[in-house]
């Protein structure tokens, strides 16, 4: 991610290179399959379901979740028949061509565009717009709101996810009072997301009426040992270094089993690593 568009607490954009590949895995795969719950639940059930005339956009996309998550949940008869996949780093783009390559989408476009600045792209010209997980990263959220809505069609749905819990947040945090409790915790990007009402704030101050917006409240579990493994990797590695800011050497080498004891702790109180999200649905 470009340093102007960036939120300052997320890792230097060279991690975001190197991240593309394992993004999935090191997700524990929780974006990916709560935005396929929210497509099959909610947006194939609403007035405006995604289907073979649709021209969709997955913006912010990292390595193409929204559009694997088309893949996933839809028939090959009701994919869209345009899907755009943009995304500012380079790398994640390259992921996603290498994961859609063989995917039976009609007509897949990557693009190194920035969300908060969409000008290439003409009004009214989308009929869906994916924004999973990426609201809170951006220093202008609203301007992607507001680019979001200018693109999409009229009666067009914007799809909005954001985390409400993080887990791997609060597993950070504990590992950290584990070993450092008197350093500040890790800052997380644009807190203000977590909290009840921003998300719909940011979405009507760009551009969405209060009464063409619906949310939903979602809640995944992980409980796979190869999910909760790629989520302890995460937290383990350099995603999370600010972390251990401050830290000695011998403080450095019980970072990895301060996280696994944290995990445990998580999956001891929820019966696995526990996340939460809103999401709306907006319509033009």
């Amino acid at each position: 991610m470009a340093s102007e568009t960036q939120h300052p607490h997320l890792p230097l954009p060279d991690y975001f290179t190197k991240f593309a590949s394992i993004y999935v895995r090191q997700t524990g795969h929780s974006t990916l399959n709560i935005l396929v719950d929210v497509i099959s639940d909610h947006v194939q059930t609403s007035a405006h379901p995604i289907g073979l005339d649709s021209v969709v956009h997955d913006t912010a996309a990292g390595p193409g979740i929204g559009a694997a998550a088309l893949v996933a949940h839809l028939p090959k008869d009701q994919l869209p028949k345009e899907l755009l996949v943009s995304d500012n780093a380079a790398m994640m783009l390259n992921a996603a061509r290498e994961s859609l390559a063989s995917s039976p989408l009609p007509h897949v476009d990557c693009k190194e565009l920035d969300s908060q600045d969409l000008s290439s792209i003409p009004d009214n010209h989308f009929t869906h717009s994916i924004n999973n997980f990426s609201i809170f990263t951006f220093i202008r959220p609203v301007d992607v709101i507001r680019e979001t809505y200018r693109t999409l069609r009229p009666g067009g749905l914007a799809i909005v996810t954001c985390w409400r819990r993080f887990a791997p947040m609060y597993i950070v945090h504990a590992a950290q009072k584990k070993i450092r409790p008197d350093l500040p915790l890790m800052p997380t990007p644009s807190p203000q997301f977590y909290e009840d009402g921003e998300l719909q704030k940011v979405v009507e101050e760009g551009g969405f009426a209060k009464d063409k917006i619906t949310r939903v409240d979602k809640t995944l579990v992980v409980t796979d040992d190869e999910n909760v493994t790629g989520l302890t990797a995460l937290m383990s590695g350099p995603m999370m270094k600010k972390a251990r800011e401050g830290y000695t050497e011998e403080e450095e080498a019980r970072w990895t089993e301060s996280v696994s004891q944290a995990v445990k702790e998580e999956i001891e109180q929820f019966g696995g690593i526990k996340f939460e999200a809103y999401v709306l649905l907006a319509t033009k």
